[in-house]
């Protein structure tokens, strides 16, 4: 009959590092396996194949970060350390144009991002016969032809793309509740071409979605009054500021924003990137987020960009290498 082995006895000092040990080995496991299932995203100057979560109809297409050339006088800057930059989009409805055009940078070690809108009507430096910038999806190639002309005119290579559909805004803030805004003036506008109808007094009112996208979409009265396109910007980026606040104050709706985004946001993000990114925003201080439009001037039938000012802009708030672009390093068309 053989005898039963006995366990050895430890001290209790030796459980304790028994089990601090076990828990290092675990903890490191999980850490590594973090890193592994949800890397680091790439930047467009260092990219790698993704898939992103779907397209506009709700279907997985192929895609990869974007990876531009943005010209280089005297070879590579080189990029600062976890710093990214986003296009945001917005189409219009019923045509192949963009409606909203938004370049942004995030920089995750400082915890800041910089948004900053791009006038729909802006002059660009190509060879086609409408110049505005909003052109360029449905004349020069989509997205990509996209990126390229706002890379090329901004001197910033754009790492990732959000394009957002007019039902993911509408149910966004509908998920939230809604949002309290100040519309900064009387609106009455009646399109029936675009079965579209605005009218809201001037002040402070809870906005449902479909009424924060009626009110975004508005630029001028049926009389002429109004605010036009710089205004119209300026509404868009305090309502999406509002609507900001509110999702990162509901983080338990995740889940919501997530259906949301899977059935209505085409991008280039990848799931894991997104979660790697989601794991930084949380707790950001909206204090920390800068929101402008690019300075321009309006001379029948583009805006003209302020070269000076627009430098000065990129350089504090987009460009994510170490060494401030310079003027031939943008491509900016002056008006004659």
């Amino acid at each position: 009959m053989s005898k039963t082995k006995k366990k050895p006895k430890y001290s209790r000092g030796e459980r304790t590092f028994r089990s601090l040990l076990i828990a290092t080995i675990v903890c490191a496991s999980l850490w590594g396996m973090w890193h592994i299932l949800v890397p680091k995203p790439a930047t467009a100057d260092n990219s790698t194949p993704g898939k992103p979560i779907s397209s506009e109809a709700g279907e997985t297409t192929d895609a990869a970060p974007v990876n531009q050339e943005t010209p280089e006088p005297d070879g590579p800057y080189t990029r600062r350390e976890n710093c990214w930059t986003f296009l945001l989009v917005g189409m219009d409805r019923g045509g192949g144009n963009t409606d909203s055009l938004m370049l942004a940078t995030y920089d995750v070690d400082k915890q800041t991002v910089g948004v900053a809108s791009i006038a729909r009507d802006t002059r660009v430096d190509v060879q086609r016969k409408l110049k505005k910038i909003n052109a360029a999806y449905a004349i020069s190639g989509g997205m990509d032809g996209l990126i390229d002309e706002v890379s090329m005119t901004f001197g910033v290579p754009i790492d990732y793309y959000l394009r957002v559909n007019i039902r993911g805004f509408v149910r966004l803030v509908d998920a939230v509740d809604g949002v309290d805004f100040n519309i900064p003036c009387y609106m009455n506008y009646d399109d029936p071409e675009q079965d579209l109808s605005i009218h809201y007094s001037k002040g402070i009112r809870h906005l449902t979605g479909q009424q924060a996208l009626e009110v975004c979409r508005f630029r001028q009265n049926n009389d002429g009054s109004g605010y036009g396109d710089e205004g119209r910007q300026q509404t868009q980026r305090g309502v999406l500021t509002e609507v900001l606040k509110k999702v990162l104050s509901n983080p338990g709706k995740v889940d919501e924003y997530i259906r949301i985004a899977q059935e209505n946001l085409d991008t280039n993000l990848t799931a894991s990137n997104m979660a790697w990114f989601a794991t930084k925003i949380v707790g950001f201080d909206l204090e920390n987020l800068h929101a402008m439009a690019m300075p321009c001037e309006w001379h029948n039938p583009y805006m003209y960009l302020d070269p000076n000012a627009t430098l000065e802009l990129v350089n504090e708030y987009l460009n994510p290498y170490t060494t401030p672009r310079t003027m031939d390093q943008l491509d900016i068309i002056s008006r004659q």
